[in-house]
């Protein structure tokens, strides 16, 4: 099942895709836990974005790593949706 696609992200009951410049990053739902968000916000962002941006950190394999990263607060919100929507439908998965 597909719950978000777009340029940036996928995200489906099997996986979290992060799409970028550098090439994509692939994570297995069921090893995902502990998701939090943060706003980017301080002189050192607003030197690379012109605007504030917004970050997903999540526990991946026994460790806090940078899932995903975008400055539209709408397209990052239908990107944690999505997410949030696949772990609680994981079977199993306690985030």
């Amino acid at each position: 099942m597909v719950y978000y696609r777009g340029p940036t992200a996928e995200v489906t009951n099997e996986h979290f895709v992060h799409y970028s410049a550098d090439g994509q990053d692939a994570f297995a739902i069921a090893e995902i836990s502990d998701v939090t968000t943060e706003a980017l916000d301080g002189p050192w962002w607003r030197l690379w974005r012109r605007s504030r941006g917004f970050r997903l950190r999540a526990w991946h394999r026994g460790m806090v790593v940078v899932i995903y990263e975008h400055p539209d607060p709408r397209v990052f919100n239908m990107v944690c949706r999505a997410l949030r929507r696949a772990l609680e439908n994981h079977p199993g998965n306690h985030y």
